[in-house]
């Protein structure tokens, strides 16, 4: 008789625990998904893109970008780009749609290359409400969440 009821115990907290983590995992897609924005510049050209994250129904996110824009910063008719007249906003266009993985423990998205293996790693701060991306340079694009 004891035993049965301590094995009926350790059910009921196993299935107490096991939706929780999952509530909660539901509840970080939904902080997770939707717009972020983010501008940056360098020597040349100023910049300001627009990343769309959305949830799949298998647990993964769909994330592309919906905006890329550029401008130069001075005019300069030999450029081999659209940014020869300073302050002219240029767009690029939409990116492909990429599918990410969300590694929970860390709080990252992954998206995995499926020709190469390599993965892109997206770190989400639920707290700032952003996407962080460091380039193999060093360099980072930091996206802010828009409401």
């Amino acid at each position: 008789m004891k035993i049965s009821r301590n094995i009926s115990v350790m059910a009921c907290l196993l299935l107490i625990l096991t939706i929780t983590s999952c509530s909660s995992s539901s509840e970080m897609n939904k902080e997770i998904a939707g717009k972020y924005a983010s501008s940056s510049e360098n020597n040349y050209d100023y910049f300001k893109d627009t990343i769309e994250v959305k949830p799949t129904d298998d647990g993964k996110f769909d994330i592309q970008t919906i905006a890329n824009w550029s401008a130069a910063k001075k005019d300069d008719p030999q450029r081999p780009n659209k940014n020869k007249k300073a302050g002219v906003w240029n767009n690029y266009g939409m990116g492909e749609i990429e599918t990410a993985t969300l590694q929970a423990s860390d709080k990252t998205l992954r998206i995995t290359d499926p020709m190469t293996g390599t993965v892109k790693v997206l770190t989400v701060d639920l707290e700032k409400k952003t996407i962080e991306e460091v380039f193999k340079d060093r360099t980072k694009t930091i996206y802010h969440k828009v409401k």
